[in-house]
């Protein structure tokens, strides 16, 4: 008898292969951290968030482009392109309003100082850019096109839409503060808020208008950081 190849991951499958992206991200990124140096380390980090999830999602079969509503019409990278302000404004906002309530976040501070020190050659300025691109690529791969989509299909077998639509992105949103983890709180609330923001975008557009969101608020941010805007 021919075996039917599953339409969708568990939630809790995905939750599982969320975890084990922490760990290889963690282990290996400390690794390469005493190895190669910062720079590579950034890049690779970013592209193992991607691997695991895309691992699974081929060894289980699933159509990967479907699942993960990936749309390659221009109109989704412009509306992406156009999100990416929205959103910095949204970050911003929330990060001044943080940093009111809890104080200035010590662990934003040196992510700030990490990327403009890495990026004072054009080298490591390059280094830098294709990071922060690839975290929208690869985050939100893992975060709203595995993770988003694994809840929403699990719980919307058993509730309704928009019920398991607000699961989804919050979950969704809360691991993805939890992978920008500050003691202070700051850097964590404000991952999580704009995660909110990422999940909405991606359920009503697709994968492609969340990730050119995500990447190009990340780009802007690092121009402002490097005029000392």
């Amino acid at each position: 008898m021919e075996t039917r190849e599953p339409s969708f991951a568990p939630a809790w499958e995905a939750a599982l292969v969320i975890v084990v992206t922490f760990f290889v991200f963690l282990f290996v990124s400390t690794a390469l951290l005493f190895t190669v140096g910062q720079g590579p380390t950034l890049i690779v980090g970013e592209l193992l968030i991607l691997f695991v999830p895309l691992a699974y999602l081929l060894m289980k079969r699933i159509d990967v482009r479907s699942y993960i509503k990936i749309g390659l019409n221009p109109k989704y990278i412009l509306l992406g392109l156009g999100f990416g302000g929205v959103l910095l404004l949204l970050n911003i906002a929330v990060s001044e309003t943080l940093t009111a309530i809890f104080g200035q976040s010590q662990a934003v501070q040196q992510s700030n100082e990490l990327l403009a020190s890495l990026s004072s050659t054009p080298g490591g300025l390059v280094t830098v850019a294709a990071s922060l691109a690839l975290a929208g690529i690869c985050e939100e791969f893992a975060f709203r096109g595995f993770l988003q989509t694994s809840i929403f299909k699990s719980t919307s077998a058993t509730k309704s839409s928009t019920y398991a639509f607000v699961i989804a992105v919050l979950i969704s949103a809360g691991v993805f503060g939890i992978f920008h983890f500050d003691p202070q709180a700051v850097y964590t609330i404000a991952a999580f808020i704009t995660g909110l923001a990422l999940g909405y975008i991606y359920h009503r557009w697709n994968y492609t208008t969340s990730a050119m969101a995500h990447a190009s608020m990340n780009l802007i941010v690092l121009a402002l950081l490097l005029t000392g805007i």
